[in-house]
């Protein structure tokens, strides 16, 4: 073999490792040359997407400018009493005329469709159809619907090419200046639909109606605060202000405030403002428009150019790189080949498993790679001795004992002296895993997945033998008592205890589970009748519930647990183990239901039950689609003034052929499933929503705050704060205004609630704990939790006790101490008034005051109190 031949595999490879690097770095810079090519396409993309929602907003404000004359020329035609003129005939001459600029609207319509056609051609050629179609409509309100239609198809046009303008990953001031573009855009287009629709209802024209103006003028001004508002460009934010203050601006808001107030039909007078203030209004929003959507495109533009420009210098920086790169791994492979090439076969034989002498000659560098290939060659001869003596099980042999010189001698030595141990402690890993995976770790006793297999496994057993199995599940009661006095620790030893408690009660063939927490199962089998599983229970019960000295604890002081128990009995052929357990589940629930401490058994009584609350969750989750639930409100009086000051939203169940279903009946369904959760959902957003429509009503309810109940499930979600903001957002109130109202004890139930408290407090929103005083909440943590009002049980303020009204008192003085409000429920009685008046009750609510009523029929009267404490509707 000649030395050139000797040399190029050597050659070829080092070559192969010095390309992978650059070949890389090529596909890094390959990567990163795409990335910023697409920002450049993203960008240009964005741009005309932009182009396109401003061409076919130009489109849809011509279209809203041209039905202003065509309903306001309605509207002077239609004929009316002197009463509802309110116009000079010379001011109704001017308004004729601005209606004769139909034509002009007109021809500036086909302008803007024109000049979207170029951006979004199928939009502005829909435009066009819908436009024949409106101009040519037979009488105004049909007009106006094809017109409305029109609005609302240009609208969602804009909306989509915005938001997909916003997929394109705009970054910095063009997002902030799309923002602002959005809140604008938006802001114009309800300004001209609320003018319409209100000049729709003094035409007469059908098409809509008062509620309808009421929404849309009540979004414009929703939408006109938040671009006054925004911080994204306050130039844009003053520019808007300023256009909002422009005569003619203050003369239309005059008009639809006016309007907006009173359910009067519309003066002419009002249509002559409206068809000579219009044009002006909109072209003062209009340039805000324009100058929200110049912004738009500058920056689009900008960013455009920014990424070309960045693309460019990636370019010429990956090349200089490369290059670079080539030249020196070139010199370098010619450096190390050469030196390396005298050592290569000696290496290829070494590595094709022939133990070959090395041969120690040339440079230093080589002599010292060479000295070391030879050390190991002879190492690996001894270790190649030492494997054939193990893989031959003469494990006591000389060369097996003798070690290797060297780390690798005493690694081969300590290695094959541990195989045999290896081998046993595998084996007694795999039992110990087994038994882990099987098995409780504080009580050893089967966990829940043991605990469906053995179910399942005497299940068959039964089936073939024609016998049947049964399950006591057994609960303990006041566990969660001892953990809160004693610690976790405590708690741990004494399910210990009881673990042992309840083996030592069983059959020797019985088998005690834990499930988890402090359930436990007894699994028997070959079961005669239920009586002997009742005894069994009974049995458990008082084994269970004996006294339990713990560790750390003083000697005289012992700690005591009672249980429930559920029966469940497999009859033969059912082979469902998580069945099984579920009933012996729904049966301990009825025992702990029935006052704890017993043993109830499953039946086709709770069968029955179960099926009927299955079918009544179904029932309630179709009406609450269908919408046959309803909010009734109770007042809540301020104790001092004797004026409604807030109302509690409670949940009724209007179903067809039952009739009005009281709360009690289906609320525990509900709270049994995430059905409560879509419940609550519905209640925050329909109590928001009756609050904004009182406000537009005016009158006594107007202002009113409002009260909802949240479950302890619904509260334990991710989604509450979601679902508050939603009905927030949605009804445009201030979070000021709701309070959430929660039990008390779900702050000892739920870990979470309190960290959800704390977000919607944040955002404004109130927090009462209701039925306060039943829970496990003591007054001394009251400085610590995150609400603002207490609500006092009824149960409390209705005893006639002297020591309950003693508390409520204490309650009210330790409520005031950490700065909460109080609200007394259940109050019926004006002896029960005179008690919270004289210990500084802030509110009250009760069947004294008003009963839960719908919202139409919520009381208007307020309620004084004379100076014996007695209460008299004013």
């Amino acid at each position: 073999m000649t030395p050139s031949r000797r040399g190029r595999p050597l050659q070829s490879t080092l070559l192969a490792l010095v390309l992978v690097p650059v070949v890389g770095l090529t596909a890094v810079a390959g990567v990163a040359v795409d990335d910023r090519l697409d920002r450049a396409r993203d960008a240009e993309a964005a741009l005309a997407e932009v182009r396109a929602a401003i061409a076919l907003d130009e489109v849809r404000d011509a279209v809203a400018q041209e039905v202003v004359p065509v309903l306001a020329a309605a509207a002077l035609a239609r004929p009316r009493g002197p009463a509802a003129s309110g116009a000079t005939p010379e001011q109704v001459e001017r308004a004729l005329g601005a209606t004769a600029a139909r034509a002009a609207s007109t021809a500036a319509t086909d302008l803007a469709v024109a000049a979207a056609s170029p951006v979004d051609g199928e939009g502005a050629r829909t435009a066009a159809r819908a436009l024949a179609g409106a101009r040519t409509a037979p009488d105004p309100g049909t007009g106006f619907g094809r017109y409305d239609a029109l609005l609302h198809d240009l609208g969602g046009h804009v909306g989509d090419h915005l938001r997909a303008a916003r997929t394109l990953g705009l970054e910095g001031e063009l997002s902030a200046a799309l923002n602002d573009l959005q809140r604008v855009s938006r802001a114009h287009a309800l300004a001209g639909k609320e003018v319409a629709f209100h000049l729709a209802v003094a035409a007469g024209a059908g098409a809509v109606d008062r509620e309808d103006f009421l929404r849309v003028w009540g979004a414009y001004h929703q939408a006109a605060a938040d671009v006054r508002d925004a911080d994204d460009d306050p130039a844009v934010a003053r520019a808007w202000e300023d256009a909002d203050r422009s005569a003619a601006a203050l003369r239309v808001d005059g008009v639809l405030a006016a309007a907006a107030r009173s359910d009067g039909e519309p003066a002419l007078g009002d249509v002559v403002v409206l068809a000579t203030s219009v044009p002006e209004r909109n072209a003062a929003q209009r340039a805000v428009l324009a100058r929200a959507a110049g912004a738009v495109v500058e920056r689009a533009q900008r960013q455009a150019d920014e990424a070309r420009r960045q693309l460019q210098q990636l370019l010429v920086l990956c090349g200089v790189v490369v290059a670079a790169t080539l030249t020196g791994t070139l010199l370098a492979r010619r450096a190390i080949a050469r030196p390396l090439g005298r050592l290569a076969e000696q290496s290829r034989a070494v590595a094709a498993g022939e133990l070959v002498d090395v041969e120690e000659n040339g440079p230093a560098e080589v002599r010292v790679v060479a000295q070391g290939l030879a050390a190991a060659v002879d190492s690996l001869r001894r270790v190649q001795a030492q494997a054939d003596a193990i893989a031959a099980g003469d494990l006591d042999c000389e060369v097996v004992r003798t070690p290797v010189p060297g780390p690798l001698g005493a690694f081969v030595h300590a290695s094959v002296t541990q195989v045999i141990t290896a081998f046993h402690e595998r084996e007694r890993l795999q039992a110990d895993l087994a038994h882990q995976a099987a098995h409780d770790a504080l009580t050893e006793l089967p966990n829940r997945a043991q605990t469906l297999v053995l179910t399942e496994r005497a299940l068959h057993r039964a089936a073939r033998q024609h016998g049947r199995v049964g399950l006591l599940f057994v609960d303990l009661d006041h566990f969660k008592a001892v953990n809160d006095s004693f610690g976790h620790a405590a708690g741990d030893e004494l399910l210990r205890v009881v673990a042992s408690r309840m083996h030592e009660t069983v059959r020797g063939g019985d088998v005690v589970c834990r499930l988890g927490g402090d359930e436990f199962v007894v699994l028997v089998e070959g079961v005669e009748d239920e009586k002997g599983l009742v005894d069994l229970g009974e049995r458990l019960i008082r084994a269970v519930s004996a006294p339990v000295a713990l560790t750390g604890l003083p000697q005289a002081q012992h700690v005591r647990v009672g249980a429930s128990v559920g029966v469940a009995v497999g009859t033969p052929g059912a082979l469902d183990a998580e069945r099984l357990v579920r009933d012996a589940d729904a049966a301990v629930y009825r025992a702990k239901s029935a006052g704890r401490g017993v043993v109830e058994v499953f039946d086709d009584e709770l069968r029955a039950e179960l099926s009927a609350r299955a079918e009544l969750e179904t029932a309630l989750r179709r009406g609450l689609d269908g919408g046959e639930l309803v909010l009734h409100y109770q007042p809540v009086l301020d104790l001092q003034t004797g004026r409604t000051r807030s109302v509690e939203a409670l949940v009724r169940w209007q179903r067809p052929g039952h009739g009005l279903v009281p709360p009690d009946s289906f609320i525990p369904v509900a709270e049994a499933s995430s059905l409560v959760c879509d419940l609550g959902r519905w209640a925050l957003a329909e109590a928001t929503a009756q609050l904004v429509r009182w406000d537009v009503e005016g009158g006594h309810r107007a202002g009113l705050d409002v009260a909802v109940n949240i479950s302890g499930r619904h509260l334990a979600q991710a989604h509450l704060l979601d679902d508050v903001t939603d009905a927030l957002t949605a009804s445009g109130i201030a979070a000021s205004r709701l309070t959430v109202e929660i039990t008390e004890t779900v702050l000892v139930d739920e870990p979470l609630a309190l960290e959800h408290l704390r977000s919607l407090r944040e955002i404004g929103v109130r927090v009462a704990i209701d039925d306060f005083g039943t829970g496990y909440t003591s007054i001394g943590q009251l400085s610590r939790l995150p609400v603002d009002v207490l609500k006092i049980d009824r149960s409390f303020v209705s005893s006639p006790e002297a020591g309950n009204g003693d508390l409520v008192r204490l309650l009210i003085s330790a409520a005031h101490s950490f700065s909460l409000g109080v609200v007394a429920e259940g109050v019926e009685e004006d002896t029960q008034l005179s008690a919270l008046l004289a210990a500084s009750c802030d509110a009250a609510q009760g069947f004294l005051f008003a009963r839960p009523v719908p919202a139409d029929d919520l009381p208007a009267a307020a309620f004084a109190v004379d100076g014996a404490g007695r209460g008299a509707r004013s």
